[in-house]
């Protein structure tokens, strides 16, 4: 609960939720002797059920929408080639899946960069405040961006037409910052991205067909089923939509462990994708489990806390924000990197506080602390993880907090490594 906004701009029925969730009658015990009976005692323990079937159903969404993805693709009819190489193995399984997961990631990472705000503005747009830029994002917004897409997943099933799939790679062109889109940059006002989440050459065998010769198709109806799996969670029959502006570490970690357990497999043909969990599947076989977020918070008080405070001890403020951004975390088994992201928070509170001093300002403003979050993440985090997977995910979920409008992404790449 924020006061100072709350007067500052009247926000009337705030402060209501505010005093009606802090009055005493909140804590006082409903039974006799059993304080753990008052009110806000048994809202923790729903919101933490909800909270764990909400993280069960977006990991089995991604897993659906895995499925969904992979057996639009390999049995669509004009995909003949694609389902040749899987057969014969020029492609492997592993590496096609690999290829899927960057399709959904790309998904995901644009539903959080079109959620959050700053300034009242989605995180992917650049800060363009002339006419022509404000087009330019209604244009993206109307046509292009993935909410749309979501809204006609939640309205209708789609046709066998293929023309989501390559209007979505236009802007998968667009972001990964080639000479050949710059045009479709400036009329989406879209930044260039770039990194190996974009690049169209880490999907070659999915990239839809275009001037430069054949690709690969998938229907309108199996694309939206797909994001309707990503985009929403059913509860009691009723479509509800995944809070992607507050997606955290802890849902991608949830996520990731689902991923590990599930192996792909292929009919003999080549035109039947499906997933099947065994008992030596990848999880299991490498002990791969996401670290809860109450450890986490633990750990980072007890090692990160100590180093950041003798590190900044008796310097001036420039000093300081030279000592925080001079240091190094590595996790040497990033796994998807929830750790790194807490570590992240924390280095970038103590970042913002001091710019913040240092411009004679008492609280840093979201603009300073995102800018923070974004130079700790480039110059003080690194992860290393011996499954491609872990620390491809790492690196999505730091390019989710360190996505700052209009820069690019591509320095993170050097950063994550993969290796034993």
């Amino acid at each position: 609960f924020d006061l100072e906004a709350m007067f500052d701009g009247e926000v009337y029925s705030d402060f209501v939720l505010l005093w009606l969730f802090g009055h005493a009658t909140r804590f006082a015990a409903r039974e006799e002797n059993k304080p753990e009976s008052c009110f806000l005692e048994q809202w923790t323990k729903l919101a933490e059920e909800q909270g764990t079937r909400a993280l069960e159903s977006l990991r089995d969404g991604v897993q659906e929408a895995l499925q969904i993805l992979g057996q639009g693709f390999v049995g669509h009819p004009k995909n003949t080639a694609l389902r040749e190489v899987l057969r014969t193995g020029q492609l492997s399984l592993s590496d096609f899946h690999g290829e899927l997961l960057r399709v959904v990631y790309r998904f995901i990472f644009l539903f959080v960069a079109e959620d959050r705000r700053l300034d009242n503005l989605p995180l992917i747009h650049p800060r363009d405040p002339s006419v022509a830029g404000r087009l330019a994002r209604e244009r993206y917004a109307a046509f292009y961006g993935t909410r749309r897409l979501r809204d006609m997943a939640a309205r209708i099933r789609g046709s066998r037409h293929g023309d989501l799939w390559r209007q979505f790679q236009m802007v998968v062109g667009a972001l990964s910052g080639s000479d050949s889109t710059s045009a479709m940059r400036q009329h989406l006002a879209l930044p260039a991205l770039g990194s190996l989440l974009w690049n169209p050459a880490s999907t070659v065998h999915l990239n839809a067909p275009c001037d430069c010769g054949p690709g690969t198709e998938i229907a309108n109806c199996d694309l939206l089923d797909a994001l309707r799996r990503l985009a929403f969670t059913r509860q009691e029959k009723v479509l509800r939509p995944v809070d992607y502006a507050n997606l955290g570490a802890e849902e991608l970690g949830g996520v990731y462990e689902g991923l590990l357990a599930m192996t792909p497999q292929l009919s003999g043909d080549g035109a039947s994708f499906t997933f099947a969990e065994f008992a030596g599947n990848e999880r299991k076989t490498s002990g791969s489990y996401y670290t809860p977020d109450c450890l986490v918070q633990r750990l980072l008080d007890s090692a990160l806390d100590p180093v950041v405070e003798g590190a900044v001890a008796g310097k001036a403020w420039e000093e300081a924000e030279r000592a925080i951004l001079g240091l190094k975390v590595c996790d040497p088994a990033v796994g998807s990197g929830h750790f790194l992201v807490g570590s992240a928070h924390r280095l970038a509170r103590h970042l913002a506080r001091i710019r913040a001093r240092v411009a004679g300002e008492s609280e840093p403003s979201p603009i300073q602390y995102q800018h923070a979050l974004r130079d700790v993440i480039g110059r003080c985090l690194y992860g290393v993880d011996i499954n491609p997977m872990s620390a491809e995910l790492c690196r999505v979920g730091l390019w989710l907090e360190a996505l700052e409008p209009g820069k690019p992404l591509s320095f993170l790449d050097r950063h994550i490594s993969v290796g034993n």
